[in-house]
């Protein structure tokens, strides 16, 4: 399952059936090894500010099958 969550500066995509926690680092759909920090977590005061990873989303659409194609342009 694909979720979205907030951590160095962006909003990155992981494959997961938990959220990580603050401190714990994972892998996001772009290959970037992120480090999730207690102000990317919004149930704990943290806020969603930071923009979308546009390689996450493009990754997520690819694997769902609905990649965009090289004459169109997705927005993230």
């Amino acid at each position: 399952m694909f979720r979205w969550q907030q951590a160095e500066g962006k909003r990155h995509a992981l494959d997961g059936p938990f959220a990580p926690r603050p401190g714990e680092t994972f892998t996001a759909l772009c290959g970037a090894e992120v480090t999730v920090a207690r102000r990317d977590v919004p149930q704990l005061g943290g806020h969603w500010f930071d923009p979308t990873c546009a390689e996450c989303a493009e990754e997520w659409l690819r694997q769902e099958g609905q990649a965009c194609s090289s004459e169109a342009r997705c927005l993230a």
